[in-house]
């Protein structure tokens, strides 16, 4: 009975960690689904609109890794209450942003907080879940990201043209910090926890994970993954509003689309990796690195060639699956090659690495299409990224 009970909470601790992730990436994602009001409102290139996701992504890379080894020793439960309050606050205080640089300072702030979601998540999944199931429980606890595109592409489009980008993103934020107390409630801590006496920031430890050669492998996959689906989620709704000449509530749809494909790739590729390869994972995340290469070739094709645009949507929903739907199956490798009391801290540093990619990788995107006026050439960055990871899984040693 004690077991099945057991069973049963951690399914809903995947419901919680799920709506967690929905809710960061929900904001994460409305930067780029509201970015043709905002350029608009703060008088921005291209260019400068990139640097909003890269403020986020200073702030997520610095708080990463000590996130992650708090997390190992003081468990999960306050890590991800403090997470969302804050997520709400900051949400709101961007919604009330006056000056483009007081929004980068706000979202530099932001970053800090959303970097505990991931180490906190992930850990979790890891903790409560034994070795066979555990990849397809992270990635039905991933596809709250996913989610968190869907919502924003549905919602916020359409929330803006009945109110204002910043009426929208204020309801938001508002929401989601009443959200906090619930989560509190619902949460309980891992069964698994740190026994070891230990510095609420051991530098020397975190430095020691980040020097591993497999760490820094995996680091380097992170920083391609996440580069290619910031890229990604920043710029499509400007591609298709503003080259491609969608209307807006219709690009919101089709990105809502391509995340809604790539939460059924990350449970997908998570239940191949579990039960029909035998629990490897690095020949999933091959086949995910070749749909990633593919598909932003097309993109950039497209551009180029607008002749071929009945083939958009294809393109769009082939990036899903692979440059949306990669990470379960990525967080279940990185969990399984250190030991149980340091996933967190492993998973802090790899998302350090990641966070790392969508700051430098946007602006530059942006740049390309500010210099070229055509995203074609754009396009090539997450392709040029999908063909370094091919490269880094090939030094990959799976256990």
């Amino acid at each position: 009975m004690k077991e099945c009970q057991t069973s049963n909470y951690r399914w809903l601790i995947v419901g919680i960690l799920w709506l967690v992730h929905a809710i960061a990436f929900m904001n994460i994602s409305s930067l780029g689904i509201l970015a043709p009001f905002i350029k608009e409102d703060f008088h921005l290139s291209s260019f400068q609109i990139g640097f909003l996701i890269s403020a986020l992504s200073i702030g997520a890379s610095l708080s990463q890794m000590p996130a992650g080894l708090i997390s190992d020793f003081a468990g999960v439960r306050l890590m991800l209450t403090a997470a969302v309050g804050l997520l709400g606050f900051f949400l709101v205080l961007f919604s009330l942003a006056p000056f483009y640089w007081i929004a980068l300072m706000i979202l530099l702030i932001y970053g800090g907080a959303n970097g505990i979601v991931g180490p906190a998540t992930s850990k979790s999944v890891l903790d409560w879940f034994p070795t066979v199931g555990r990849a397809t429980a992270m990635g039905v606890k991933q596809t709250g990201v996913n989610f968190g595109g869907i919502f924003a592409g549905l919602l916020l489009p359409v929330l803006t043209i009945s109110l204002s980008w910043r009426h929208s993103l204020l309801a938001v934020g508002l929401v989601e910090v009443a959200l906090a107390a619930l989560i509190y409630k619902l949460l309980k801590e891992s069964p698994v926890r740190s026994v070891t006496p230990q510095a609420p920031i051991a530098w020397k430890k975190i430095l020691h994970m980040a020097r591993q050669r497999d760490m820094l492998i995996l680091g380097a996959i992170a920083f391609c993954f996440m580069a290619s689906q910031f890229c990604f989620s920043t710029y499509l709704i400007l591609f298709l509003t503003q080259e491609m000449k969608y209307p807006l509530v219709q690009a919101g749809w089709w990105f809502a689309l391509s995340f809604l494909i790539g939460a059924a790739g990350r449970v997908l590729w998570s239940l191949a990796s579990d039960y029909l390869f035998a629990g490897r994972r690095k020949g999933v995340l091959r086949m995910i690195t070749l749909i990633l290469f593919f598909s932003s070739l097309a993109l950039g094709l497209i551009s180029f060639f607008p002749a071929f645009s009945p083939l958009l949507l294809t393109a769009i929903l082939a990036f899903g699956i692979s440059g949306i739907g990669w990470n379960a199956i990525y967080l279940t490798m990185v969990g399984e090659s250190v030991e149980k009391e340091s996933t967190g801290l492993a998973t802090g540093v790899v998302y350090a690495f990641g966070f790392t990619g969508s700051l430098i990788c946007p602006p530059l995107f942006g740049l390309l299409v500010d210099k070229t006026d055509v995203y074609g050439y754009a396009w090539l960055l997450p392709a040029g990224c999908a063909g370094a990871i091919l490269v880094l899984l090939k030094l990959i040693k799976e256990k």
